[in-house]
């Protein structure tokens, strides 16, 4: 084919100029638009990526500045508070209603900032006030960590701690003071101590990063405050003082493409308003990606053009030669130019009108739906803001302000999420939803206007505008009308949470906060809860109480089911009126005891580790209800029963290997006796003792005493720096004589003198 064509063309110089002309000028100007064109490509993407990235960053850092903020705001509530400044100016200690009140003024500001880690408030050496956040809980070393914080720190200034929790964890701490100085030493009289959580508030932020990038907080100074990713860890100091020093020049954001360490990094820095440096380190390869895709696409496009070009230059030079050719032929090319002519009239009119009308349609069926979801969207992020500086939308109060208005909120909490996502379908999900929100409104509509908004899947915020206040019985009595009607429906159950009543608007977020804050305490009062917020501050002050479980321990050791049943409802009534906290921790107590009964059962006798408690916490905190707990305890209970019936069959066959294992491993320990070995594997010690002689041919006693003698021997002649105590102490005997006297029977000199004779006679191999 190609061929033939060639053939054709072949000689005839009028074809080939015009084909040259029509071909090598624009092929010329294709190649160096593409190549300018990437390089323009490449210097808009760079470009391109550090706005983006600096922007990113200024976006983040607003939410970090903000709550940073929240600290020093908390601090001006605080100092303006009329009964914590009287509590600060008594010259003694003493608890009234006044120290009270500010006790609870603390714990409401530590309840609403979910990340702030405590707040105290001190008098000289010792606190008045202390408020720690459940998650962070603190013992006296921290108690003491932080006062000595308070009189390291300077007033008005924020500042890190560094520490570490009681589960082993690395905390990151920031901080801010406030308070009063003795006029004569200088020295701190009293104050108030804030502190947060950075590293989680950091965290959550930056929850997941790609390989070798790093967010960095840092102070003024350059020190790094924390550290989300791989490269500067918290308190080194950064090495870029000239990169600092452009946002003082009053640059607040920027971002630069920099060498560091061998690598190329795109840097990203943001000046806040109160004196910190938020800072991204990107891998350039990341940004290099689509410039290394572009490149490729650049050449496949300078390729297509050409092969396009080439074609439509044959097809041009041969439209435009063919008349040539054919007056060369002799043809008559009048059919040709009838060919050409079309009518177009039946291409225009009803069916691009019909196409214009359409897009009408879509077009405002596309603006009401984006004003909707941007109301929904404003609604939903005032709700979930903690910033004090949150703005409530105006549509909300133009659509349901009235003169006299009392407000309340309402959280609705789906009971079991992990229900609901393995039994529903997506579609089931929401229609769901949207049932307990039609739902509430129905029922709900008689008090007043209501506004039912479903924050997530799991929470629907119902905010209720009433003209005249309504008593808690009744709203009660609405909410469970609401609780049966949606159970029976979309077979949903739900639990609430219910904020105290305003006048006015007040605001409706931090009382929505305070309702979803409500319905933790569910684990309390079990399914179908409905909690207030007088209910739950009187759960946090006053339920600080504990159970006793030596009973249940005793029934889980005798084996007997129905009692070690009774045992444990009897500890969960009581629990019920402690807190969630004091909850908690009894359970994971409880757990912890029957984890190591069980392991003892099978032989295994170490101490449980750190991991294992958070294993054990891991397990109880899936249980929403604190009655649900007892599927854990119920399966614990029958292994333990299961290896109790196994012992108590006489399966002790290997009892002599293992304790001969044991002794081994542990004939150091001082405690060690026929008593001690036999309670570990559950036999009476005479049973021991007779199976033991039986098995090894030996009496216990002196089988220990041999396996110690022989070690203290290996260790005189293995460290000879070691002291006759120090070596007496090391194998398990606590009196030096008794050892001597042990070991002189054993080997008929003392260790000394065993010492002594060996080195002579090493000495005397050696020459």
């Amino acid at each position: 084919m190609f061929k033939s064509l060639f053939d054709r063309y072949r000689g005839k110089k009028i074809f080939m100029n015009m084909f040259r002309a029509v071909f090598i000028l624009p092929a010329i100007c294709i190649f160096f638009a593409c190549i300018g064109g990437f390089y323009w490509f490449k210097s808009n993407r760079i470009a391109s990526e550090k706005q983006n990235d600096s922007s990113m960053l200024y976006a983040s850092s607003l939410i970090v500045n903000n709550m940073i903020d929240r600290m020093s705001n908390t601090m001006k509530v605080l100092r303006n508070d009329n009964y914590i400044q009287k509590a600060l100016a008594k010259d003694t200690f003493s608890w009234d209603s006044d120290m009270n009140i500010a006790a609870r003024e603390v714990l409401n500001m530590v309840t609403v900032e979910p990340l702030f880690q405590s707040i105290y408030v001190l008098k000289g050496s010792d606190y008045l006030i202390k408020c720690s956040n459940p998650a962070y809980p603190l013992g006296k070393s921290a108690d003491q960590m932080m006062i000595e914080t308070f009189h390291q720190s300077r007033f008005g200034a924020y500042g890190a701690e560094y520490y570490i929790d009681i589960y082993g964890k690395s905390q990151t701490l920031l901080y801010l003071t406030d308070g009063e100085l003795n006029p004569h030493t200088g020295e701190k009289n009293s104050g108030i101590l804030i502190s947060m959580d950075i590293g989680k508030a950091m965290d959550e932020i930056f929850p997941s990063l790609l390989g070798g990038e790093q967010y960095l907080l840092a102070d003024a100074q350059g020190t790094v405050i924390y550290a989300c990713g791989e490269g500067y860890a918290k308190g080194e100091q950064l090495t870029l003082p000239s990169f600092l020093a452009a946002p003082e020049s009053g640059r607040l954001r920027q971002a630069e493409v920099l060498q560091l360490s061998g690598h190329r990094f795109l840097v990203s820095c943001v000046n806040m308003e109160n004196g910190f440096y938020l800072m991204h380190f990107l891998p350039y390869k990341y940004v290099a990606v689509s410039i290394n895709q572009m490149r490729f696409t650049f050449i496949g496009i300078v390729l297509l053009l050409v092969l396009l070009l080439l074609l439509f230059a044959f097809g041009m030079s041969n439209w435009v030669y063919y008349p040539i050719d054919a007056v060369i032929r002799t043809t008559d090319p009048a059919n040709a130019a009838g060919q050409t002519l079309e009518s177009i009239s039946g291409r225009i009119g009803n069916t691009e009108l019909s196409s214009i009308v359409q897009t009408f349609r879509t077009m405002f069926q596309t603006v009401s739906d984006m004003n909707l979801l941007r109301e929904q969207k404003e609604l939903t992020h005032y709700l979930s803001s903690t910033s004090l500086q949150s703005k409530l939308p105006e549509w909300v109060e133009e659509t349901y302000g009235k003169p006299g208005i009392h407000s309340r909120a309402v959280c609705l909490r789906i009971s079991d999420m992990k229900d609901l996502h393995e039994n529903h379908t997506e579609d089931a999900i929401t229609f769901a939803l949207q049932t307990i929100t039609s739902v509430t409104e129905q029922v709900m509509k008689p008090l007043g206007d209501v506004l039912v908004h479903p924050v997530d899947e799991e929470y629907t915020a119902v905010l209720l505008f009433m003209e005249e206040p309504v008593l808690p019985e009744l709203l009660c009595t609405k909410i469970r009308e609401i609780f049966s009607v949606t159970r029976e429906l979309v077979y949903i159950g739900l639990d609430a949470g219910i904020s105290s009543e305003k006048t006015g608007f007040g605001d409706l977020a931090a009382m929505y906060r305070m309702a979803r804050a409500a319905t933790a305490y569910r684990y309390m009062y079990g399914i179908d809860a409905i909690i207030t917020e007088e209910e739950m501050a009187q759960r946090a002050l006053h339920g600080t109480g504990s159970a006793d479980t030596k009973n249940l321990l005793l029934r889980l050791k005798e084996g007997d089911r129905e009692q070690f049943r009774e045992e444990y409802l009897v500890i969960i009534k009581e629990l019920k009126q402690c807190s969630i906290q004091s909850a908690r921790e009894t359970l994971l107590n409880m757990s912890g005891e029957m984890l190591r009964y069980y392991n003892s059962l099978n032989c295994y006798f170490d101490t449980l580790s750190l991991s294992d408690y958070e294993k054990l916490r891991a397990q109880l905190d899936a249980y929403d209800y604190l009655d649900d707990t007892w599927e854990w305890f119920s399966r614990m209970l029958d292994k333990v029963c299961s290896a109790l019936d196994k012992a108590r069959q006489g399966e002790r066959e290997d009892v002599v290997d293992q304790a001969l294992q044991y002794l081994r491993t542990n004939y150091a320990n001082p405690n060690i006796s026929a008593q001690f070995i036999a309670e570990q594997f559950h036999i009476t010690p005479s049973y021991f003792s007779r199976l033991f002689n039986e098995r090894s041919g030996y009496a216990f006693p002196d089988y220990l005493a041999t396996l110690r003698i022989e070690e203290a021997g290996k260790i005189l002649l293995r460290e000879q720096n070691k002291s006759i105590q120090e070596i007496c102490e090391m194998v398990g005997y606590s009196n030096a004589s008794y050892f001597t006297a042990t070991f002189k029977k054993k080997y008929g000199i003392t260790p000394g003198q065993f010492r002594k004779k060996s080195a002579r006679s090493t000495m005397f191999l050696q020459e």
